[in-house]
């Protein structure tokens, strides 16, 4: 498995949400300072809700920029069989039926991204299923799943 590709596509999706964030912060800030949000009396809180909408939205974005910047850094490694999964690891996880792709990283938990058509999911070591699966290994079971593979 090309973990650097899968990597780079993550990176390509954070700085993607830091745009469109930053952007619709930009925007909404605007609109919450424009002459017709302005407050027409002590009920209207348009420009008040926009201004914390617009602030909303750049924390997001400083979130997502950040990220990035900590899985740019983040050392690429292979796993072998043997080896315990960790912050670098994709997991291959087999449920019943289905199979699903995890790449494990200390930020940006949540993040979803398509590669070779499987989606890939960010996991942080601090998620529910992150925490079960630290130091676990191929072929070893977490709660219904298997472990498949550690690449």
């Amino acid at each position: 498995m090309e973990k650097s590709a899968i990597i780079h596509a993550v990176l390509e999706h954070l700085r993607g949400d830091f745009e469109r964030r930053r952007t619709a912060a930009k925007r909404t800030r605007k609109q919450g300072n424009d002459a017709e949000s302005k407050s027409e009396g002590k009920y209207d809180t348009r420009s008040t809700e926009e201004n914390y909408l617009a602030d909303g939205l750049a924390r997001q974005a400083l979130e997502a920029a950040k990220a990035a910047e900590v899985i740019e850094k983040m050392t690429i490694r292979d796993f072998e069989e043997s080896d315990g999964i960790d912050v670098g690891a994709v997991v291959e996880l087999r449920f019943d039926k289905e199979t699903e792709f995890f790449l494990i990283a200390t930020t940006g938990g949540g993040t979803e991204v398509v590669w070779n058509q499987k989606t890939i999911v960010v996991l942080t070591p601090e998620s529910p299923l992150g925490s079960r699966l630290m130091g676990r290994r191929a072929g070893e079971r977490v709660g219904d799943a298997i472990v498949k593979k550690v690449f």
